[in-house]
């Protein structure tokens, strides 16, 4: 049997006893084997940061992969947008690229692995940490974030 056709016979089995389902909040397109995949990481109950300072509007996220950790948080801006921060860990000098309904932007981490995006349209936004030329050299990837919604 074909490759190709015994793939879609099976695509097709796994859609009807285990379909995606329908209020998946994020999703990952991987496009290339020179990227390294982040996760997730599960998130305290707001409950047991009822002793924490902070703006309640702030939403915060942390993504791992195996060489770089991404923080995240974002605060309501105006007319639809977000103020989204980060951090890089282990920090160091790279160009981030944000993936938003409205397109790419792009900014360069400071020294200590921080970035800012000032004004993002609400939605679903990726981010990409793409590593400087020496960097690549020495074999760093470009660390990739599921989407995730803001």
């Amino acid at each position: 049997m074909d490759d190709d056709i015994l793939l879609a016979d099976l695509r097709r089995i796994v859609g009807r006893l285990d379909p995606v389902p329908a209020d998946l909040l994020f999703s990952l397109s991987v496009t290339g084997f020179d990227i390294e995949v982040c996760w997730l990481v599960p998130q305290p109950p707001a409950a047991a940061l009822a002793g924490v300072r902070g703006d309640e509007a702030t939403t915060r996220a942390t993504f791992e992969s195996a060489s770089l950790t991404i923080m995240v948080e974002w605060t309501p801006g105006a007319k639809g947008t977000v103020r989204l921060d980060g951090w890089l860990a282990p920090p160091s000098p790279c160009r981030i690229e944000l993936r938003t309904v409205d397109g790419p932007q792009t900014m360069d981490t400071d020294e200590g692995g921080r970035f800012a995006a000032q004004r993002v349209t609400r939605g679903e936004v990726q981010i990409r940490v793409h590593p400087t030329t020496d960097q690549a050299a020495d074999g760093a990837r470009t660390v990739v974030t599921p989407s995730f919604v803001v």
